[in-house]
């Protein structure tokens, strides 16, 4: 019986746009969200700015060390063992029942984050031969510049129609779903 298998270009494609997609799409679909977490957490507007700013901090730390990472630990490992980190921190992020947790959790999200991004990068540059790594790079392109348009869309469908709560969970499927495809 013949077994048909995903060309490995393609797999890495789909992970990587998913990925990319949530990490980025994150830093903006929480924004629409603040006034409704605040007023459910009781939290004063000053320190809610601490869920965004923690957030995009822990992603920038992190940026730097994860090529180290990769490099020790193997990219795919690090790339998948991020997505599934992310993926987990945003379920935590919608169950946070203090303003503190879900900082945390942010803070521990945005360190995922941080590391897709240039380990997914590495990964994106090892699939493809050097001729067609500027067309799929164009092509790859294409969630860093729709998902932080598609964030606050997004962020405010969920928050009038759910909770601010699923602002967070929305991530949890797609993670997984790039997590077993990877």
């Amino acid at each position: 019986m013949h077994r048909r298998t995903i060309d490995p270009k393609v797999s890495v494609s789909i992970v990587f746009v998913a990925a990319m997609f949530m990490s980025i799409m994150d830093s903006t679909v929480v924004n629409v969200a603040l006034p409704s977490i605040a007023k459910d957490l009781h939290a004063s507007n000053a320190s809610i700015d601490a869920i965004v700013v923690g957030y995009l901090v822990s992603l920038a730390v992190v940026i730097p060390a994860s090529g180290w990472l990769g490099d020790r630990f193997g990219t795919k490992r690090i790339f998948l063992a991020a997505l599934a980190l992310f993926s987990i921190d945003s379920a935590l992020c919608g169950l946070a029942g203090n303003l503190t947790l879900l900082v945390l959790f942010r803070i521990l999200q945005g360190a995922a984050g941080g590391a897709m991004t240039p380990v997914g990068n590495a990964i994106l540059y090892r699939t493809f031969p050097p001729e067609q790594r500027v067309q799929v790079s164009r092509i790859l392109i294409i969630p860093t510049v729709i998902a932080p348009a598609t964030g606050p869309v997004l962020g405010g469908f969920l928050v009038d129609q759910f909770s601010w709560s699923w602002v967070f969970y929305i991530n949890v499927p797609i993670g997984i779903a790039a997590c077993l495809f990877g």
